[in-house]
């Protein structure tokens, strides 16, 4: 006895036609045979499908089993019995068996070894997977919210961790089907990242520049950028803000930091900050530069504010690299800059 299926990735609901093969090699024939097959939980028999040898014969159905009784095999010959099961609702994800056996219909004893088929039940595309739709638009009043009045940007970029993209149309809307499969039963974490080099000249993201959203299966998730024209404020610090060889300003620029937070508190604006170096450490400037972020990120977080800051910060060598640098390394920083 053998037992096949031309199917090898099956989705729930799906019907999976079977066939089993059963050989009588000696040269009289066999009576009383039955013909026993067993299907994993979760599988139903599609009556009315079951043929044996071409013709209409339907089995006895019991608890996960199909039974054909009483039959006769001719002398040297060779009879098939085909079927259709169909995975249901409730079926997990993995690889499914069917067995198939021959037995002798008064004493149920074998007569023949167990054939099986297996089949992997596999996400539906229609149910299982999870769309992703969204807008990127203007966000005239940065509120993060696309108010009345606000139109689409055209042409941003949308890019997830596993390399799907999505274009915005004109009306700045996109679309990712079939985006991700989440798990069974808990679901699964979507990352999209909003590409600000493809937003129009002189705008920035007004919105969180990642946003993760949990996916279920058969729901769709909607992602909503915003992106507006901001104020650029410039700082420049160089050696002589600092306390010698530390990272500490000097107590007369100490005040100038209040004067910076009061022009950021005019409107929305994006915070450059760049440091003018001539033959100090590499290092010493890039602890300084840092030291610069937290003091203006912390003094801006002690505030009553509208908008959270953005710094961006950069460092220019007045000599073109940092004293004593390999060209290779200096060429590096260059381009990272």
């Amino acid at each position: 006895i053998s037992k096949t299926t031309p199917m090898v990735d099956v989705t729930r609901g799906q019907m999976v036609p079977y066939t089993i093969t059963v050989r009588n090699t000696w040269q009289f024939p066999l009576t009383d045979i039955n013909v026993v097959d067993r299907y994993p939980a979760g599988f139903k028999y599609i009556e009315g499908s079951a043929r044996f040898d071409n013709q209409p014969l339907e089995p006895t159905v019991g608890d996960r089993q199909l039974l054909w009784q009483d039959l006769t095999l001719n002398a040297e010959s060779e009879h098939t019995i085909q079927l259709l099961l169909a995975p249901g609702a409730g079926v997990t994800e993995g690889k499914f068996t069917n067995y198939a056996q021959a037995q002798h219909n008064l004493t149920g004893q074998a007569l023949s070894g167990e054939a099986s088929a297996t089949v992997r039940v596999v996400s539906d595309p229609t149910f299982d997977c999870t769309d992703v739709t969204g807008k990127v638009f203007d966000d005239a009043n940065r509120n993060s919210v696309q108010d009345d009045g606000e139109t689409g940007i055209a042409g941003a970029r949308l890019v997830s961790p596993t390399g799907l993209a999505a274009t915005t149309d004109d009306y700045g809307r996109f679309h990712i089907t079939c985006a991700i499969t989440p798990r069974e039963g808990r679901g699964s974490n979507f990352m999209l990242k909003l590409d600000d080099r493809t937003l129009p000249t002189g705008y920035r993201g007004s919105t969180d520049e990642f946003q993760i959203k949990r996916a279920t299966r058969g729901k769709a998730l909607h992602f909503s950028f915003g992106a507006s024209i901001h104020r650029v404020i410039g700082l420049e610090v160089a050696d002589g803000v600092f306390v010698p060889d530390a990272t500490e300003m000097r107590p007369q620029w100490t005040p100038r930091v209040n004067l910076l937070l009061e022009e950021l508190q005019k409107g929305p604006a994006v915070l450059r900050l760049t440091y003018l170096a001539d033959v100090e450490d590499p290092k010493l400037v890039e602890q300084r530069v840092d030291a610069m972020t937290k003091l203006v990120s912390k003094a801006w977080g002690d505030l009553d504010t509208s908008y959270r800051l953005v710094i961006e910060h950069e460092v220019f060598w007045r000599t073109g690299k940092p004293p004593n640098a390999d060209p290779r390394h200096s060429a590096m920083r260059e381009g990272e800059q």
